[in-house]
């Protein structure tokens, strides 16, 4: 039997994707970065003292902790692009890992990091669900 995989041509052009999409996420990771450290220490270095009021401490609270977590998730998906930038490397890229068939080229242009069909993958979150 056969291994399926992409050509050279298409592999190249996911790899590009995943590149400009990485770039993306990095900015907006060192923003998200920078705007946690400026509401932390209030832009000047020093720890933020301008907001005494409870409700403004509280609002600057939640909006650190919305910044955080918007950053982690971002964190986790510089991490699937990485992986999936390695795949393009060994030329697994675009492989169902459950079924070995190729991933539809649409469904890699809407989700670049993906590593099932929808089927599989649908099958995989029944599966966790039930368990």
């Amino acid at each position: 039997m056969a291994v399926k995989k992409y050509n050279k041509t298409t592999l190249n052009k996911f790899q590009k994707i995943l590149l400009d999409e990485r770039n993306r996420i990095t900015e907006d990771l060192d923003y998200q970065k920078n705007e946690l450290n400026q509401t932390i220490t209030g832009g000047s270095g020093d720890l933020s003292s301008a907001s005494y009021h409870m409700a403004d401490v509280g609002t600057d609270m939640a909006e650190r902790e919305k910044t955080s977590l918007f950053a982690h998730r971002q964190s986790k998906y510089l991490t699937d692009i990485d992986e999936a930038l390695e795949r393009v490397d060994n030329e697994t890229y675009g492989v169902c890992v459950i079924c070995g068939d190729l991933i539809e080229e649409g469904r890699l242009i809407a989700v670049p990091i993906a590593k099932y069909h929808v089927s599989c993958k649908e099958t995989q979150n029944q599966r966790n669900h039930n368990q």
